[in-house]
């Protein structure tokens, strides 16, 4: 049995957080599905928050437009003049799709080459 079980829960904590913070932790408790209490244990002792079902829908979504982009670019046999702009078009849409699926904010990563 893990340590981690509801039965040993009587001790309580008490976090300050912002009202912005709070409603943060809130929606992001909310969209992985658990309560407020659960996601922060969840995610404090070490565990992925994980994705909800719709998350992960959209995310299958986003990389699927990504592969249909690359595979345009792919076979894209011999460019026509010109052509550099679309293919760099598809690029920044793939990057753009890409900072979606970024789970840190893009300004906080390392800027891009």
């Amino acid at each position: 049995m893990s340590p981690f079980n509801k039965a040993n829960r009587t001790a309580q904590l008490k976090v300050n957080v912002s009202s912005t913070e709070k409603e943060v932790l809130m929606q992001k408790a909310a969209a992985a599905g658990r309560s407020l209490s659960d996601y922060l244990r969840h995610v404090g002792l070490g565990a992925r928050a994980g994705a909800s079902p719709v998350q992960v829908l959209q995310m299958v979504g986003l990389l699927e437009e990504a592969l249909a982009l690359l595979e345009e670019i792919a076979q894209q046999q011999v460019p026509a003049e010109g052509d550099g702009l679309v293919i760099l078009a598809r690029l920044q849409r793939i990057e753009q799709l890409l900072v979606l699926l970024a789970p840190v904010p893009f300004d906080t990563r390392t800027s891009a080459c």
